[in-house]
């Protein structure tokens, strides 16, 4: 496939920043028809969807640094005197951890799954 053009490129950017496709088609100077076209294009699918993985990676990052002051902050109100806010910190406790899944535990059962996995990935990509 052929690599996106510069203005392609900078239509990514846009489109990251959350800008809208009227925005983006006056900034480029190109009809919003282009860029519906543009976000038809398998390579742009691919180079789109890269970049919201890049983006939810470093949200991720970032959740996970603010966890344990979440944590922290969801203790201190269990302590706190006021009933209401120690019953809202509780049940969001527990809503929490019942959605906790846990996987496998055995090493052997972990690569059953992931060659499993890779099976059924492979049956889908007919390319």
């Amino acid at each position: 496939m052929e690599p996106l053009t510069p203005p392609q490129q900078q239509a990514l950017s846009l489109l990251a920043a959350g800008q809208g496709i009227e925005e983006i088609s006056r900034s480029l100077k190109i009809n919003r028809s282009t860029l519906w076209r543009w976000r038809q294009e398998p390579q742009f699918i691919a180079e789109w969807n890269q970049l919201l993985h890049e983006m939810k990676e470093g949200q991720e990052r970032a959740l996970l640094e603010l966890q344990q002051k979440a944590m922290s902050a969801l203790e201190d109100c269990l302590g706190s005197t006021n009933e209401m806010v120690k019953l809202r910190a509780s049940l969001t406790i527990l809503d929490k951890i019942e959605g906790l899944k846990v996987g496998a535990t055995e090493a052997t059962q972990i690569l059953r799954n992931q060659q499993q996995a890779a099976r059924l990935e492979e049956l889908f990509n007919f390319t």
